[in-house]
């Protein structure tokens, strides 16, 4: 049996619907998750208010646009394991009791909180993470945000790795990066790149723990960065949506060279 441990947003549960159609036998445990559209910071002023709406909402309806908002529906009727936890769940003892009556050795997670080392003991072969943006260069919060921001929307990814102590710091097993598209915004960069890897990377993960074949990540030394969410303020939403108007594809492919990331990868 896999478990897999998400976010409750539509990108988790698309993701998870791809795992069902590879794996026969699931355990699909949700975090509720923070709103879709989050609450308007009313320190700044009018005009970052505004902004701040403009950039959620469009965050929204590209979220749409990528994943059927039926996504998740083909798992729930394909399984009966499904719980939902808070995120005081993961500590509080609620996880481990489902996880003790699971006979489970896999486990993946997507959008969840951190989970204790305790609670990953227990999963004996694989423990992965899916982390959206690239490492070692995009590690932490919004990094889907932050190439963009960059002006080096490239860099736009998802990385698939061990799970470990350091803050998307394990070794990786895949990733999968961007194809520009001159007409995406920001938020179409990120949805276009998870759906790439959704359809994906389930289906290469299951011919390569068929035989349960021992799989070891690369450790890579590339130079990177944490990005905290104190790094991020509203009042960087004017360089995307004033300066850029949300067109920094366009923007990076009609004036620079594109030299985009060397992905790793040990799945076949």
């Amino acid at each position: 049996m896999i478990t897999l441990i998400t976010g409750d947003h539509i990108r988790h549960k698309y993701l998870v619907d791809s795992f069902s159609k590879n794996f026969d036998d699931i355990c699909w445990i949700i975090e509720k998750r923070e709103d879709v559209i989050p609450s308007i910071d009313r320190s700044f002023n009018s005009q970052i208010q505004n902004l701040q709406k403009i950039h959620f909402e469009k965050r929204y309806q590209s979220e749409k646009d990528f994943f059927s908002e039926k996504a998740g529906d083909y798992s729930k009727t394909k399984s009966s394991k499904i719980f939902e936890i808070n995120k005081e769940d993961i500590d509080n003892g609620k996880l481990d009791k489902i996880l003790n009556n699971i006979d489970s050795n896999i486990l993946i997670t997507y959008g969840c909180h951190k989970i204790s080392n305790k609670t990953l003991s227990k999963f004996k072969y694989l423990k992965w993470n899916v982390h959206g943006g690239l490492s070692p260069w995009y590690r932490g919060v919004a990094t889907h945000f932050w190439p963009s921001y960059m002006l080096e929307p490239e860099f736009t990814g998802v990385t698939l790795h061990e799970l470990s102590e350091d803050i998307d710091g394990g070794n990786i097993i895949h990733q999968t990066s961007i194809n520009l598209n001159s007409n995406d915004g920001v938020h179409d960069n990120a949805f276009r790149v998870v759906k790439n890897f959704s359809d994906n990377v389930p289906k290469m993960i299951k011919s390569n723990i068929i035989n349960e074949k021992k799989i070891i990540g690369i450790n890579n030394t590339s130079t990177g960065r944490i990005w905290t969410q104190k790094m991020w303020s509203p009042l960087h939403l004017k360089i995307i949506y004033e300066v850029y108007k949300d067109r920094i594809n366009e923007y990076c492919l009609n004036n620079k060279d594109i030299k985009k990331p060397k992905l790793v990868t040990v799945l076949n």
